[in-house]
């Protein structure tokens, strides 16, 4: 019997069948306030106002799809009714099946016995009865269970977790479960009873409430458990209130808090805790202390041209934040830029600060900047087809206890690029700078290496660099050639610096594939390459729809000058520069080899060695990185440049799509196979719960954080926070 199908208006089937919320494909091509019904047989009394559908009856109306056995609807009392497997698909895809569903008081109130609730992210609910009311935007459920657990039908298992609740109350408004009477139970057992229990509804994707909660053990601290709350106070702020219970010494109350203000947001967070004082060797005083760290960072568009970011660190001594396992850096900075944007041009002023962490650090010796203001003007004329900059840099670097260093520079840039139809490129880079340095305190510096006379000394340098590359390309059947040959040529005065210059700002240069192609291969100002030389290399490249290689070769050759302004080991000491090669080859997204090293000129010794391997895609994977430094010195006394090889993997594998195992190691390979840290862990994730243990070695002793084995467990069930 072929179905009949009629159209109603709102007054004949009050569309609003369950408050009218409810999808349906079709809906969107009927007119506003119509309802759509089909079914085997449709009637309708005149006198009584009863209308009544039977056989496969379908309504579709604003969004929503009711199917059922049998409907009833009767104008006069505007009481309705739904009989015979009744399944209700709703506007956000979730669904309700029922035996019948009752309506009343105009279609706004509705009660459901035996309710199936099949939610749109797999997550069910079931109750002996329901009732919600359109008015109040509330839903009652009676003897309810909520479960995320997939559960396959005719499967009598009870899911992996749910929840039990004598009354379950939805409130749509605020968008949140009460739970009255309720317990948690795992595989059927029960595990957990409150009272009273309330998390956000699974559509909600920002509500107040508990976050997942992290557990370990450490040496120093034993038994570590953090209970994170959030709050959510308005559109634009919320916030983190974490207490953190440690067996060992007590609580530690950590918090975040964040907060829009139209021109841009920031976000402050700190903790704190009364905790036990130790001395330089780690040994317990006896005194009681407060311990804690601050942090701050922020960015905010002031208009289209200027803006100003900033970030605040401090902590309370220097071990603080790695024994309380809120961060592994050796030094805290705090900054603040004002800067301004003007087409190609730029100003800014900067404030910066430092808190070294390490035991070797001497506060009173470290510099902080205040301020450094830099402009660059770029003009709209173009000499000889060049573009023209104008810079100027200002630096003032105070420090407590130790060397002060003031430094004005003012620099004048041209450059063109040409490119001839024989397909060479041709580049010109001229500069000419001016440097003005006024040091006091020159016999206290925080580093002899890298002091410099007191006083006032200028300066004033120049350069002329070109470059020339020939790129020659060849297709291949399946892929591309492109071998690019590279001379470049800086001209420049044999001796522009003063014997003795104090170095701030380019402590840690070393010759590398990034600079060794650059007109100025050391990224401040107080280092500068004196005289004029030669880089030669190639670069290849060759591509493919599956394969990318990449080699590039570079050294420097010394025409005058004897580069006795970098440092033995940098790689530019002497008339001829180390060699430095780079290659890069990649397979699809599931291989890719990088390796970055430097030799020596005379002995082809590798002076520096870096590899960088990645196999294996996103379910599985393995990377490796391997440093070795070998600058060939007896002594090398340098900070951060003594010679030391190391070895980094990290590996994740995955045994099922639920299960997971991954690793990371890092050891100390200079003097034997001396251990870092390492560890291993074991995820599982599904659709209503997610959990990891990780348990983490460390071997390494400061002051008071011991080597030791830690274990971190971390537990998540959907839908609760």
């Amino acid at each position: 019997m072929p179905a009949i199908r009629k159209a109603f208006s709102r007054s004949a089937l009050a569309a609003s069948l369950l408050a009218g919320s409810m999808l349906s494909p079709a809906a969107h091509a009927q007119e506003k306030g119509e309802v759509e019904l089909s079914a085997d047989l449709l009637t309708y009394d005149a006198d009584t106002g009863e209308a009544r559908a039977l056989g496969r009856v379908k309504l579709v109306h604003d969004g929503m799809v009711l199917e059922a056995g049998e409907i009833r609807y009767s104008e006069k009392t505007g009481e309705a009714s739904a009989h015979g497997a009744v399944t209700l698909t709703m506007k956000d895809g979730n669904r309700i099946v029922a035996p019948q569903i009752e309506l009343t008081d105009n279609l706004k109130r509705a009660f459901v016995e035996d309710i199936r609730l099949l939610l749109a992210d797999g997550a069910q609910v079931a109750a002996k009865s329901a009732m919600h009311d359109e008015n109040t935007g509330r839903t009652e459920l009676d003897l309810a269970v909520f479960s995320p657990c997939k559960v396959c039908e005719g499967d009598s298992r009870p899911p992996l977790w749910q929840i039990k609740a004598v009354e379950v109350v939805h409130d749509a408004g605020k968008k949140r479960l009460t739970y009255r009477d309720a317990r948690l139970e795992v595989l059927g057992v029960p595990v957990l009873w409150t009272p009273y229990f309330s998390h956000p509804d699974p559509e909600q994707k920002r509500a107040s409430g508990l976050l997942p909660p992290d557990l370990k053990t450490t040496k120093e601290l034993g038994v570590v458990a953090a209970f994170p709350y959030y709050q959510v106070f308005n559109p634009s702020i919320d916030a983190t209130l974490t207490p953190i219970l440690t067996s060992k010494e007590g609580v530690i109350l950590a918090g975040e808090y964040r907060q829009h203000v139209g021109i841009g947001q920031y976000e402050i967070s700190g903790s704190a805790t009364p905790a036990n004082d130790y001395d330089e060797n780690g040994v317990d005083t006896g005194e009681n202390t407060v311990r804690g760290h601050f942090s701050s960072e922020g960015r905010f568009q002031h208009d289209s041209n200027w803006r100003s970011t900033y970030q605040i660190n401090w902590a309370s001594d220097d071990t603080y934040l790695r024994r309380y396992d809120f961060s592994k850096v050796d030094t805290l900075i705090s900054d603040y830029n004002f800067e301004g944007f003007f087409g190609r041009s730029y100003v800014g002023a900067s404030a910066m600060a430092f808190q070294g962490l390490r035991q070797e650090d001497i506060s009173g010796k470290t510099g902080f900047v205040l301020p450094l203001l830099q402009a660059e003007y770029v003009t709209d004329a173009v000499p000889i087809g060049g573009t023209v900059s104008l810079k100027a840099n200002a630096l003032m670097l105070h420090r407590t206890d130790g060397l002060d260093t003031n430094r004005l520079s003012i620099s004048g840039n041209w450059r063109r690029r040409w490119i001839a139809d024989s397909g060479f490129v041709f580049d010109a880079d001229a500069l000419i700078r001016g440097d003005a340095y006024y040091i006091t305190d020159a016999n206290e510096p925080d580093d002899p290496e890298f002091g410099g006379d007191g006083g006032t000394t200028f300066r004033g340098l120049s350069r002329i660099t070109g470059s020339a590359t020939y790129p020659l390309v060849r297709y291949g059947a399946n892929g591309t050639h492109v071998l690019e040959p590279i001379l470049e040529v800086t001209l420049s005065p044999a001796r522009g610096s003063p014997l003795d210059l104090v170095n701030e700002d380019s402590r840690a240069f070393e010759l590398n594939e990034l600079n060794i192609f650059s007109a100025e291969r050391a990224s401040g100002y107080d280092l500068w390459e004196e005289g004029s030389r030669v880089t030669a290399g190639l670069r290849w490249r060759y591509e493919s729809s599956d394969w990318l290689s990449h080699v590039l070769v570079g050294q420097a050759y010394r025409i005058t000058g004897d580069g006795s302004e970098f440092d033995d080991g940098t790689g530019l000491e002497g008339d001829v520069s180390d060699i430095v090669v780079r290659t890069l080859v990649s397979y699809k997204d599931w291989l890719d080899i990088q390796h970055a090293f430097r030799m020596d000129e005379s002995s082809l010794a590798l002076r520096r060695n870096e590899v960088s391997l990645r196999v294996g895609g996103t379910k599985s994977a393995i990377t490796l990185g391997y440093l070795n430094l070998d600058r060939g010195l007896a002594q090398f006394e340098l900070d951060d440049r003594e010679d030391r090889e190391e070895l980094r993997a990290t590996a994740h594998y995955g045994i099922t799509d639920e299960w997971r195992l991954y690793g990371s190691i890092i050891q100390n390979l200079t003097n034997g196979w001396d251990g870092v840290e390492y560890d291993i862990g074991l995820g599982y994730r599904d659709e209503c719960v997610e959990f990891s243990t990780t348990v983490r070695k460390t071997y390494t002793r400061d002051r008071d954080i011991d080597p030791g084995t830690s274990i971190l467990f971390r537990l998540k069930l959907k839908n609760l926070g």
